[in-house]
């Protein structure tokens, strides 16, 4: 890959990182939220959840419009339609434009995620791309991450305001930094494909299954995620910057397990296999997370296992494109059914855990959700791994 492409592949996966930074901004925040606008927390899990409800509705819509608009142009709308989700609430304040403003952050968020795998695709050659869409499979985990590490020091600046328009600085200098590369990027023809050229991905039930097991995986992942830094200061009265940083440190480690998918797939381990085995993962270590007989240290490694273990599944599933993808048209396709799956598991994660928790705090009620997701996931990895192998094996007749 010459100098030039290598620069607008890594901008494409910047994209996908900076659209993160949007999800990892909110959990620090959240304490600060809830005392300012007096938010309850079922009230607070809805309020996470409005990143995803598009997401949730509609991500296959999406993927379907993105092959129809043009990659490079629907990652500009997207990460305008960030800076707007951040102003608004600064600009009109009280709740509502909180939740409006959340809604099209989790929209702006989908457009880049969905644009950013064909932006890949035009300035990777085959050989490059599985390695390409390694890095792509962790933008969640290094964005999500960076963001918490720094939301405690903004907040400190700025409040909860300074926050939001830093990151709407942050999505503008992106924007600036695509179109300075945007002669590296395919020009849309205006020509709209088929419905049948793009639908193809639907028909497979292969597919329906790698969208059950991400929804899976996203669930688990969030239901801790989004709610750590609250457990932590509500019940261990940590300090904000403390909560942070340990829920950075979660998210953090699910880069390694992202990479250590995509090396297993590289040695031969089948996606199934990598799916199933971050599931079992997931369930066995969200055991020693909740075992409130275990020290609060031991507990936290298992926390930080879970994670870890857990991002071998989408180090496996982001590449799915390479195979279920027939066409550079079902890119979107493909890349729309796994970001609904995610969202939908996004979106159920914050007001289930609210539900089983309670105002009476039984944070250990949230294992039956955990260890009931690694299961299904676990039975997913299985089912896709006896798919794709008669897939290849029809192939190859």
């Amino acid at each position: 890959m010459n100098r030039t492409k290598l620069r607008a592949a890594a901008v494409a996966i910047l994209l996908g990182v900076v659209a993160a930074t949007y999800i990892g901004k909110l959990p620090p925040a959240i304490p600060v939220l809830r005392q300012e606008f007096g938010l309850s927390l079922v009230a607070t899990g809805w309020l996470i959840s409005m990143f995803n409800i598009m997401g949730m509705l509609g991500a296959v819509l999406l993927g379907l419009t993105a092959a129809r608009v043009g990659a490079y142009r629907y990652c500009q709308s997207g990460l305008a339609l960030l800076v707007a989700g951040s102003l608004l609430p600064i600009l009109a304040g009280g709740v509502p434009a909180l939740l409006v403003g959340r809604f099209f952050e989790g929209l702006g968020f989908m457009m880049v995620v969905l644009g950013g795998p064909a932006l890949i695709t035009q300035v990777t050659a085959p050989r490059d791309r599985s390695l390409a869409f390694g890095f792509w499979g962790a933008y969640m985990p290094t964005g999500t991450s960076l963001a918490m590490l720094a939301t405690p020091y903004l907040i400190t600046l700025g409040g909860w305001h300074g926050l939001w328009f830093a990151f709407a600085g942050l999505a503008a200098l992106m924007a600036l930094l695509l179109a300075y590369g945007r002669p590296d990027y395919a020009v849309h023809t205006g020509t709209v494909p088929e419905w049948s050229a793009i639908s193809g991905p639907l028909k497979r039930s292969g597919m329906w299954w790698i969208v059950l097991c991400f929804g899976c995986y996203t669930f688990q992942f969030n239901a801790i995620m989004n709610w750590l830094p609250t457990f932590l200061t509500g019940e261990r009265q940590s300090s904000l910057n403390l909560a942070s940083n340990l829920t950075a440190a979660m998210v953090g480690i699910n880069i390694f397990g992202n990479l250590l998918g995509g090396w297993l797939m590289k040695r031969g381990l089948s996606r199934g296999a990598c799916v199933s085995l971050g599931g079992a993962l997931m369930g066995i270590f969200a055991i020693g997370t909740f075992a409130t007989s275990l020290p609060d240290g031991l507990r936290f490694a298992c926390c930080l296992a879970f994670s870890m273990g857990g991002g071998v599944i989408p180090g496996s599933v982001m590449s799915a494109t390479t195979l279920h993808a027939e066409t550079p048209a079902q890119i979107g396709t493909v890349q729309g059914m796994i970001i609904q799956g995610s969202n939908i598991g996004q979106f159920l994660a914050a007001p289930f855990v609210a539900y089983v928790v309670g105002e009476g705090k039984h944070w250990d009620n949230i294992l039956y959700l955990l260890v009931g997701a690694a299961g299904i996931a676990f039975i997913s990895g299985r089912v896709i791994a006896g798919y794709e192998r008669r897939l290849l094996a029809s192939a190859a007749a």
